[in-house]
């Protein structure tokens, strides 16, 4: 099977789950038989460069206005011209990016099937915003939603969503959720009051419920440190510090901004002792799956897609933005090692389901069930 496929987010140039997702998805796919030709943006050169490997060949192009203009759009016509090996006759075209929607129409002709894996709905995530960009950005995605041939989703919770808004999607539309590589490392079984967030720092991840629940959690005279890794615009890291500053919190709580190093992610997971997703918006949740399958004792609200990985039996949960909830969770996870010990041998037993190599057939699937 020979597919193209389109991604924002590839190997090392890669900002989030999205981009972690997405390359476990398409070494899966190419390591189980499916011939590959990935184009991804390129932030650290000016000049297209081609990585021809068994089975892949990945074109990286320069992430810059020469050949990604408003919005981010792809030029279609500018890359096919330079590159006209990409109108070969494709089984199919797999766009993981809104960025890449105008390159995937220009080679499809409305003759090769489009496969739109959707790591987001923008319209949910970002509350339908009025901004006028973000306005523009949802109507490239609505667009792209309906002339795809079928629509990937990676939880329940955003056919829910889909359902109630674009009930004419729903026969497109095919739930498998994503994978994970084993584990690099396992629990070493850190202090228990050695707390974890890993993520992008933006106000629906639920930073700023962590960190008010945690005064409370002080106040009750519980002792803990909390090690943020993440990064996020300078205004809003500015005010999550301040938030550190106003709730006595300085002592507590350190930043340490993006690590890129996917070992050095690890290797914070296995010394912590205990990883807290406080998300009130989730489409899945890979940092919890992260820590899931290398056994950390974790807490997760049951935002959206999170709620379908970190259950009751393997994780303590709470509602979503509810703060009381949340500072019950920690006090009992803070008073409790042992119950939060079981809860993450079930949640690694749960996982290890997830990992890419028992989803191969489900993917295979997903490719090749295309009318």
């Amino acid at each position: 099977m020979q597919v193209l496929a389109l991604t924002n987010e590839f190997e090392e140039e890669h900002f989030g789950g999205a981009g972690t997702a997405a390359t476990g998805m398409l070494h899966m796919l190419s390591q189980g038989g499916v011939s590959l030709l990935v184009v991804v943006p390129d932030s650290k050169h000016k000049v297209p460069s081609w990585d021809v490997r068994p089975g892949i060949k990945i074109l990286r192009l320069p992430r810059s206005e020469a050949y990604f203009g408003y919005l981010g759009l792809a030029d279609a016509q500018k890359i096919l011209g330079e590159f006209p090996e990409l109108r070969e006759n494709w089984d199919l075209i797999h766009i993981h990016a809104i960025n890449f929607a105008p390159l995937a129409y220009a080679v499809s002709e409305e003759r090769i099937p489009l496969l739109y894996s959707v790591y987001s709905v923008l319209r949910e995530e970002l509350g339908n915003n009025p901004a006028p960009e973000l306005q523009a950005q949802f109507a490239v995605q609505d667009e792209l939603l309906n002339k795809c041939r079928r629509i990937h989703l990676i939880s329940r919770d955003e056919v829910n969503y889909l359902s109630s808004g674009f009930p004419e999607l729903l026969t497109k539309i095919k739930v498998v959720p994503l994978g994970i590589h084993p584990p690099q490392v396992s629990w070493s079984g850190g202090k228990p009051n050695n707390l974890l967030y890993i993520g992008r720092l933006i106000v629906y991840k639920g930073i700023e419920d962590l960190l008010k629940a945690l005064y409370l959690v002080k106040q009750s005279g519980r002792s803990f440190t909390l090690d943020i890794v993440g990064k996020g615009t300078e205004e809003y890291e500015n005010r999550l510090k301040i938030l550190v500053q106003s709730q006595k919190l300085g002592s507590n709580v350190r930043f340490h901004g993006w690590v890129t190093d996917q070992q050095s992610v690890a290797q914070r997971m296995k010394r912590s002792g205990l990883l807290i997703v406080p998300s009130r918006k989730e489409s899945y949740g890979l940092a919890a799956l992260e820590g899931m399958a290398a056994g950390v004792p974790l807490i997760a609200s049951n935002a959206g897609g999170l709620a379908e990985l970190a259950n009751p039996a393997c994780a303590l949960t709470f509602e979503a933005g509810n703060i009381g909830q949340l500072v019950q969770a920690l006090n009992k996870a803070l008073d409790n090692p042992a119950l939060m010990r079981t809860l993450a041998r079930n949640a690694r037993k749960r996982a290890a389901v997830l990992e890419w190599s028992n989803l191969f057939s489900k993917y295979l699937d997903l490719l090749t069930d295309i009318n």
